[in-house]
């Protein structure tokens, strides 16, 4: 009798022979592949190991177990921090700084296979990479980062005007601040009530319902009575503003929410619903038969107007679609405009490192270049340390020739923190740092909107400390919430690191658009809609708190929208604004891209033009240069 035999009984030699193979191929025990055999025939209510239910037993191995030599990922929870399964992350001593620099304790550090760390060798360091004398950095770099092609070659370019490249930016004349009417996400968050959130969704498709009747005129029927009862003229409509659900014999305008009536799957024309408000259409739903030759893109969670035809109250026939309307554009006084400078702006995003190591090779790079080009703003996004990496899960580095089992605060400190704490004491750079989270990062809580990176207040402390409180670091970072609105100078920048570019696009459709103008549609959504996340349901891995869904929409339309994506990098004019994928720094094994913005500053003809007293737009779309480059 096999051991296959004697756990699972009396079996026939060919059902015994793929049991034995399963359990070899998924690096499982013959006693543990019988314990997924007892959940697999209690859920399914099966008693015997046959020829027929063994196909099923071997599907559903394969669904759940990874093959042998893979690792899986595992979040304790969704919502908390990212710890590794069965390791508790321990204070590292602290390392005596004399002598040995920030920058310079990354030289020779490898991040070690599982194979390498019962070895713990030592490791011998790459060649120097050196900019002047200052700083010298040589990371252990991955095959794949090493022989990448196309260094530092532009693949995007955004220049209407045919503007210069700045050089050197404006000398440390470049402030960064929250704008005004932005407000802080909550420190604190938890469980919220079916009805907080009900509450919530409500709230915001009256201030879009209210937003999309004040830009496009639309009044109700009873509004137009009133005007004529009061002598008033009013302009002749086309069709009255009506509640959705309410059945007519004339035209019709209904605001809602586009929903999918099959609650799973990708949307399609098919598909589609229109949900009223519960104050003006006691939540009512009705479905779309929209026209073959209707021009339209719709997603989950859009806010719109439809103008058609609703005579059974139950089916509507639209004959347009107003998906939206965006927010106030920012403004400035003849004397901001006449006080501001130009201001260069590097943005990236993460991941930093490369999927097969824990170095940061291509942050180092990017920090070379920084001090190089000497920015004044440079922004970047999440991830830091990204818990969607496999590393991550272990993150043991070998530091001073010992192997490490750190915590991911640590990690952050030692990798990044420490990397540009040196950058500033080598170099004389008036540059600024933002700093936006991620739901991603392994550190951070994973809910959105995010509050930003908070360091714990004693430097002295080495178990959870990020760095971020170094002197080097403390007047030049700024640590801002996910997602964030700040001003740079007169120019407003909407930053948000979720990819939710990614997110609409996977779950959206459209008819009768040009192809060529996918990715200009899809961030076009963000502007019209006012918010940086206007998906419901959200994404897997979003983590929204929807009791908080008034601090993830836009206060004004940005100047310059920065919204990191998977898709394709690019940088467009859309309504009025300069949209900005800038891609990540790395994928996978090998480099990514980053942008380059150079805001050149407003003419000295169109300044004198204004108005003492007035309010003007800025205009950064006719005075902006974006590049986008290989690291």
């Amino acid at each position: 009798m096999t051991l296959a035999q004697s756990s699972f009984g009396p079996l026939p030699a060919p059902l015994s022979t793929r049991l034995t193979a399963l359990s070899t191929s998924h690096s499982l025990t013959i006693p543990q592949l019988h314990e997924c055999w007892e959940a697999y025939s209690l859920t399914r209510n099966i008693t015997t190991l046959t020829d027929a239910t063994i196909s099923g037993f071997e599907t559903h191995v394969r669904s759940t177990h990874k093959a042998k030599g893979s690792t899986v990922l595992t979040n304790n929870s969704a919502l908390g921090k990212r710890t590794t399964a069965g390791v508790t992350p321990s204070p590292a001593p602290k390392r005596d700084r004399s002598g040995v620099s920030a920058v310079d304790s990354i030289n020779g550090a490898v991040t070690p296979s599982k194979n390498n760390i019962a070895a713990a060798t030592a490791t011998t360091p790459g060649s120097a990479k050196s900019i002047g004398s200052a700083i010298t950095i040589t990371p252990q770099k991955s095959i794949g980062y090493s022989a990448r092609v196309g260094k530092n070659t532009t693949v995007v370019t955004y220049n209407p005007c045919n503007l210069e490249e700045l050089q050197g930016g404006t000398n440390g004349n470049a402030t960064v601040n929250v704008h005004p009417l932005s407000k802080p996400p909550k420190e604190r968050h938890g469980f919220a009530p079916l009805v907080a959130r009900a509450k919530s969704l409500e709230e915001r498709l009256l201030r879009m319902n209210d937003a999309i009747c004040k830009t496009h005129g639309f009044k109700s029927e009873e509004e137009d009575m009133v005007a004529c009862a009061e002598g008033r003229v009013m302009e002749e409509v086309r069709a009255y503003w009506t509640p959705v659900g309410v059945p007519g014999q004339s035209g019709v305008v209904c605001v809602g929410r586009i929903c999918n009536e099959a609650h799973s799957g990708r949307l399609n024309s098919h598909s589609l619903l229109l949900e009223g408000s519960r104050a003006h259409s006691s939540g009512s739903r009705i479905s779309l038969d929209l026209p073959s030759d209707l021009s339209y893109s719709l997603f989950p969670g859009q806010i719109v107007a439809l103008e058609g035809m609703n005579s059974s109250g139950r089916i509507m026939r639209p004959i347009s679609v107003i998906e939206g309307a965006p927010p106030p554009m920012p403004t400035s006084t003849k004397s901001e405009l006449k006080d501001a400078k130009g201001v260069k702006i590097i943005s990236m995003a993460g991941p930093y490192t490369t999927s097969d190591n824990l170095e940061y090779a291509p942050l180092v790079d990017a920090v070379l270049k920084i001090s190089e080009e000497k920015p004044d703003v440079v922004i970047l996004c999440g991830p830091f340390v990204d818990a969607r990496q496999p590393l991550v899960e272990e993150c043991i580095i070998e530091e001073d020739g010992v192997l490490k089992n750190v915590s991911h605060e640590y990690l952050f400190r030692i990798r990044i923190a420490e990397l540009f704490s040196e950058m500033y004491e080598n170099y004389s750079l008036d540059t600024q740092i933002v700093l936006v989270p991620s739901v991603d990062d392994a550190f951070l809580d994973s809910v959105y909107p995010q509050p930003p990176i908070a360091d714990v207040e004693s430097a002295m402390l080495e178990f959870g400390g990020l760095g971020l409180n170094d002197p080097n670091l403390k007047k030049k970072v700024h640590c801002v919430s996910n997602p964030a609105t700040i001003k740079v100078n007169e120019v407003v920048i909407g930053v948000t690191s979720t990819d939710v570019l990614f997110h609409i696009n996977c779950d959206s459709t459209s008819a009768n658009l040009p192809p060529s103008g996918r990715l200009s549609r899809i961030a076009q959504h963000l502007i019209q809609q006012r918010s940086y996340y206007p998906l419901f349901p959200a994404a897997k891995g979003a983590c929204l708190d929807l009791t908080q869904q008034e601090l993830w929409e836009m206060p004004v339309q940005p100047d310059i929208l920065i919204t990191p994506s998977k898709l394709n990098p690019f940088a467009k004019e859309i309504m009025n604004s300069v949209v900005v994928n800038p891609g990540a720094l790395t994928k996978n094994t090998t480099g990514g891209t980053y942008a380059v913005l150079d805001v050149h500053p407003l003419k000295e003809e169109k300044i004198e033009s204004i108005g003492d007293d007035d309010e003007v737009e800025n205009s950064v779309k006719d005075r902006v240069r974006v590049d986008i480059k290989r690291i």
